[in-house]
């Protein structure tokens, strides 16, 4: 992975706040989760899906854009799938 995404700051506002809220993520475990970067993969459109955990030990996917800034917007955040856990199981040899 690139180093151009170790160092950015997360962009918070109404509607990213309310859109992780209806997958049950609070913006603390986001945080905590973004902090940590254990595993960023370069997507389409500017984004990045990092995989990451919580201080609880919760596997969270959180989609950030970097589309229209230089910091990360979060798109998205929600538990992270079966073949998402997959991935990260074997990309960082961490088991959750």
């Amino acid at each position: 992975m690139s180093s151009k995404y170790r160092k950015f700051n997360l962009v918070w506002d109404e509607w990213n706040l309310e859109h992780i809220k209806k997958h049950n993520v609070s913006k603390y475990e986001a945080e905590i989760a973004f902090k940590s970067k254990d595993l960023l993969i370069e997507s389409y459109r500017g984004r990045v899906t990092l995989i990451s955990k919580t201080k609880r030990g919760r596997l969270l996917t959180i989609v950030l854009s970097f589309e229209k800034q230089k910091d990360a917007y979060i798109v998205s955040a929600r538990d992270s799938s079966k073949k998402e856990k997959e991935i990260y199981n074997d990309k960082t040899n961490k088991t959750i």
